[in-house]
């Protein structure tokens, strides 16, 4: 059985007038030419219908836009900037305890001294720093060595995970900034 091409023309030749039809005017006789042009049987008229009218309809004016009210673009609020070894670990406490304002850019590692050491749970500590921030940590671990006085290194990990260092101590612990 052989394959009608009128089907295929038709698609084709309403995809090709699919951008026109989104600028037709709201005026009755552009539509009626191009529904005019539906109704040809003769795939090379039909064509020429179309290829007479969609131009057309193109270069139609278009009623004007109904005016509207300048809109003035909103100020962006801008904070403070903040130190960037208080913004660090920042992103994951409590908002209130947060550092306000914003840092163009967060460090990737600080350093610090330890000020104490509290143990929360068996193998739990939390660390508080010279800098006021505090540290506790997720996984545990027992630390022998860690006391106020020793130097401290905090690192960005992956996912958002901090690992801290303790001069004196092997290994790392894993952290999250309290406050």
């Amino acid at each position: 059985m052989r394959e009608r091409p009128l089907p295929r023309l038709l698609a084709a030749a309403l995809i090709l007038a699919a951008p026109a039809s989104l600028t037709l005017p709201a005026s009755a006789a552009g539509q009626d030419d191009v529904l005019k042009c539906l109704g040809i049987v003769d795939n090379g008229a039909r064509l020429a219908c179309y290829d007479r009218t969609v131009p057309a309809l193109r270069h139609t004016p278009q009623p004007p836009a109904a005016p509207s009210a300048p809109v003035a673009p909103a100020a962006p609020a801008v904070a403070a900037p903040v130190n960037k070894e208080q913004a660090f670990g920042a992103e994951r406490i409590d908002r209130k305890d947060a550092p306000a304002g914003t840092v163009a850019q967060e460090a990737e590692s600080i350093t610090a001294t330890l000020t104490s050491v509290s143990q929360q749970t068996v193998d739990r500590y939390t660390f508080t720093l010279d800098n006021g921030q505090v540290w506790s940590q997720v996984v545990a671990r027992s630390i022998a060595n860690a006391k106020p006085g020793k130097e401290v290194k905090i690192e960005k990990g992956m996912f958002g995970s901090f690992t801290m260092t303790i001069d004196g101590v092997t290994g790392i612990i894993k952290v999250r900034r309290v406050k």
